[in-house]
């Protein structure tokens, strides 16, 4: 690219609003803005420590988190980078990678839950990843849905292009690019009613129940109420596949209690509202479903609304727990 046509796409991206004027332009109060911009700004300097992370080691530590999973020296340094940048800005915060929630700021209006480098295990082989947020009024997580909760929501794509899309409740999605340092707003997500695209992993077809089973079956020949003949997408990093499905339509997701509802099935489920899609948990909205305990996993089909709520109309789609290894 020669030095003028650099300088004409960085000039056409700082034309476009900062996420700061864009949030203000939409009157987002002072607290959540203060969330949002620090959680941007961890996203790029984990964006910045992502592009050289083939020249480093990323063996796996002898560490596990709560959850039973192999931490990689980058699922650390995410995680304290923002524990650091968000605990004096929020009333407590919870992360995929602790197991217990951590004290924030006294006086503050917002809890924040994350999960901090989602589809790391994509990293040796330079696939995308992500960071998912969401921030809960008030102090605590559990006992409460995301519907009555939450505030606000964000991913991080960190891919051939950074992307940060955000979300207030009641609000619209909208997409922000990383230009030269700064998220630049992109504008809104508007997520097709259909679309032509379902994203599971196909190989546990034998696992599925048979309401799942027989929606794939019907997807492949044209034969679910949209006529469509579907064709499968599937990355295996959460906030890659959700961010396809929201612009181009249809729908993504795993049918066992595998997502952590608070740290990404609730937050992305808010995300996706404000883009016009749904996101269910194979009976209904994700946003409805209570927090029993920090750390409770959930099924997820998120996407276009008549997707999803055709798939939910087969009934029995929930694959009951089970482990893999990868």
């Amino acid at each position: 690219m020669n030095r003028l046509l650099v300088l004409l796409v960085a000039g056409a991206a700082a034309l476009q609003p900062t996420l700061r004027a864009a949030l203000h332009r939409e009157k987002w109060d002072a607290e959540l803005v203060a969330i949002v911009e620090a959680t941007a700004d961890c996203c790029v300097a984990i964006a910045d420590r992502l592009a050289t992370l083939p020249l480093t080691d990323q063996a796996e530590t002898r560490s596990v988190n709560v959850q039973g999973e192999a931490q990689q020296p980058m699922d650390v340094w995410c995680d304290a980078a923002m524990t650091a940048a968000l605990r004096p800005l929020a009333a407590s915060l919870a992360s995929e990678e602790a197991d217990a929630e951590i004290a924030g700021a006294a006086g503050k209006s917002y809890s924040v839950a994350f999960d901090p480098l989602d589809g790391s295990s994509n990293l040796d082989a330079s696939l995308p990843t992500g960071t998912i947020f969401g921030a809960y009024r008030g102090g605590g997580f559990v006992g409460r849905t995301g519907r009555d909760a939450l505030a606000a929501a964000g991913y991080a794509l960190y891919s051939a292009s950074t992307e940060l899309v955000v979300a207030r409740a009641g609000g619209p999605a909208r997409r922000f690019v990383l230009a030269r340092g700064e998220f630049r707003d992109a504008g809104a997500v508007v997520a097709p009613r259909r679309g032509p695209y379902y994203s599971l992993n196909d190989a546990r077809e034998p696992d599925w129940p048979p309401g799942l089973r027989r929606w794939v079956e019907d997807a492949k020949r044209g034969a679910t109420p949209a006529g469509t003949k579907y064709s499968s997408r599937y990355v295996c990093a959460l906030v890659a596949d959700v961010h396809r499905t929201l612009l181009k339509g249809g729908w993504a997701g795993n049918p066992r209690p595998h997502l952590r509802l608070l740290y990404e099935a609730a937050p992305l489920a808010l995300v996706a509202e404000g883009a016009g899609a749904y996101a269910s948990d194979g009976a209904g909205n994700v946003l409805d479903v209570p927090l029993a305990e920090l750390h409770e996993r959930v099924p997820l089909f998120l996407g276009s609304v008549d997707d999803v709520r055709d798939l939910e109309g087969y009934g029995d789609v929930r694959q009951g727990p089970a482990r893999y290894a990868a």
